[in-house]
């Protein structure tokens, strides 16, 4: 007679089908969810203190900077009434403020929650300015 996991695993298909299949499901549903939880803790481990841009939410500034999303919309301005799910780029543009100026109010605020806390981590960085073309001049 077969022993170890495969002939107990069979004895128990033949005797308890739907127990078996029962603890299969969950057993797969358990791992998805592990590997699950531990793809978002790597990620968000690597993308804390992103330079902020437009094409960022309110929420994922706040999750990158670790602080309260109330923080960042404070910052800018907007009156808390639940997820806002919109670009900085269209809130800048639906406010009528640029970009940079969102950015940086939004920087400052972060930077003054951190250093209410104790935090001496340093202020967030603001993106990079576009380079500009050099004169298309034919004199050195």
């Amino acid at each position: 007679m077969a022993t170890g996991a495969a002939a107990t695993f069979k004895k128990l298909w033949r005797t308890n089908r739907w127990l078996t299949v029962s603890f299969l499901l969950t057993l797969t549903l358990a791992l998805f969810f592990i590997i699950r939880a531990g793809v978002f803790f790597v990620y968000w481990q690597n993308h804390a203190d992103e330079p902020i841009e437009g094409w960022m939410t309110i929420r994922y500034v706040a999750k990158s900077y670790r602080v309260d999303p109330r923080i960042v919309r404070n910052a800018i301005g907007l009156p808390i009434t639940g997820p806002d799910r919109r670009p900085l780029i269209r809130i800048a543009r639906e406010t009528g403020q640029p970009l940079d100026a969102l950015t940086a109010a939004i920087a400052d605020a972060i930077e003054t929650d951190r250093a209410s806390h104790g935090g001496a981590a340093a202020p967030p960085p603001l993106p990079a300015p576009p380079a500009s073309a050099p004169p298309a001049s034919g004199q050195p």
